[in-house]
């Protein structure tokens, strides 16, 4: 039998009417309120990312899909940026979308699934740094083993100062420690470290710098994985040593440092030598050095004793000298002798020759030479001046007769003109001015006539 649909008037029913934007209020606010914040994993797709800044995408499983927004205030704080295909794990609230009426994701947080976005951060970070060379190990400066002052920046309330302290103090007390406070945690904790180590630089008191704190998860020790720290680590003037955390955690700053230590206190241990090993040392290098000396000391004594062996009496070596002067003595006055001898030998002969070189003698023999060689001289001077005189006077007779007043003398007449040039013609005469004929007693001028 079917039952009849009755109105609300015939059941009695209070009707309550819900204009559409008021049930989607209704239902958005039970689903805030009662679902509230939740963590959520899936599949990303159908990603968009415009110019607003805030990101939208819809969230999947095999089984189900939910839309999802991030908005720009939250997305911020994301250390990496989503894909199409990636599984993230989100933190967020569940609420309806009233102008399309869909249900949707609201995320405050985000971060892969499986490897966390921190961690993603610090491996992008370090593969960055390392291209450019910030790890290369000849850049890593040697850190001094006895150093004067140390230079710590963490916490000044920390776990890891006290640790440090503590181990500074059983090794090596009496070497000065400078405490650069500083946050280790928390947002602006980077900002400090790096304000710290630049006034540690700036004043230039320490030796080495220790950069430090305890452990803790990833994102509370995210300070030491900020790019700028890591840029001023290695532009420090003073050599740094990272140790942060427990010796499983590595940071920026540990790969960037000139030395890592695993943990706080192995980094103390590293910094100062032990005063007890030193003075263990210190005794051994005494004993050895006490021994060395003994060896050397004996070695001298027996090297004395032979040189105490071959020192002769000074009694028999004052003897031994005077016989060896006594010999000396003899021999130099028998050299002195024979030298005598020979100079007076020598005297003899050059007074022999000298005496046969007599100069009375060899003037006298120069002398007669002299007489001879003028005479032969003066009849050589007298025979070739006789002999030129008459070479003379047949060369003069031969040029008087080739002389032109000889011919004149034997009737021969030269004619001039007025120039003075001999006429060899009578044509040549003719055309003369005025002529002049010499004779061997004068001359004659006349005037050609012409005809």
């Amino acid at each position: 039998m079917i039952k009849p649909i009755l109105e609300p008037q015939q059941t009695g029913e209070t009707r309550k009417i819900y204009s559409v934007s008021e049930l989607a209020f209704k239902v958005r606010k039970q689903l805030e309120d009662v679902i509230g914040q939740i963590w959520i994993t899936g599949e990303i797709s159908n990603l968009a990312l415009p110019a607003s800044g805030h990101w939208y995408f819809t969230l999947k499983d095999n089984g189900a899909q939910l839309r999802c927004a991030i908005f720009k205030n939250r997305n911020r704080s994301a250390r990496f940026t989503p894909e199409d295909g990636q599984q993230v794990l989100i933190r967020a609230k569940l609420s309806l979308y009233e102008p399309r009426g869909d249900i949707q994701l609201i995320g405050e947080y985000i971060e892969p699934a499986g490897e966390g976005a921190l961690q993603i951060a610090f491996n992008r970070l370090k593969e960055k740094l390392q291209a450019e060379g910030l790890f290369a190990p000849e850049l890593k400066r040697p850190i001094p083993k006895f150093p004067n002052r140390i230079g710590i920046v963490t916490s000044p309330s920390g776990a890891a100062i006290r640790d440090v302290l503590s181990v500074l103090k059983r090794r090596m007390p009496q070497i000065p420690v400078i405490i650069y406070p500083s946050q280790v945690q928390g947002e602006k904790a980077a900002k400090t470290l790096i304000e710290q180590l630049e006034i540690a630089n700036q004043h230039a008191q320490c030796d080495v710098l220790l950069i430090t704190r305890g452990g803790g998860s990833l994102e509370d020790m995210w300070c030491f994985n900020d790019e700028t720290l890591a840029r001023k680590i290695r532009e420090s003037k003073i050599p740094v040593v990272s140790a942060v955390g427990h010796e499983v955690d590595t940071s920026i700053s540990d790969w960037v440092a000139d030395l890592r230590a695993p943990t706080p206190s192995a980094a103390a241990e590293l910094l100062v030598p032990d005063q007890a090993d030193l003075r263990h040392k210190l005794i051994q290098f005494e004993r050895r050095l006490a021994g060395e000396f003994e060896h050397k000391l004996q070695v001298a004594q027996s090297k004395l004793d032979t040189l105490i062996a071959r020192i002769v009496h000074p009694k028999q070596q004052l003897n031994h000298y005077k016989v060896e002067l006594h010999s000396l003595n003899k021999s130099l006055f028998n050299a002195q002798k024979y030298l005598m001898q020979t100079k007076q030998a020598e005297f003899k002969d050059l007074l022999s020759r000298l005496h046969s070189y007599n100069p009375r003698l060899q003037l006298n023999q120069a002398k007669t030479t002299l007489q001879q060689a003028n005479k032969n001289l003066q009849q050589s001077w007298h025979y070739l001046l006789k002999q030129k005189q008459q070479l003379l006077a047949l060369k003069a007779q031969k040029l008087n007769n080739i002389s032109p007043l000889a011919t004149l003398e034997r009737g021969y007449t030269i004619t001039e003109d007025e120039t003075g040039k001999a006429i060899t013609s009578a044509a040549k005469a003719k055309k003369a001015k005025l002529l002049t004929t010499r004779f061997a007693d004068g001359e004659v001028k006349s005037i050609p006539t012409k005809s």
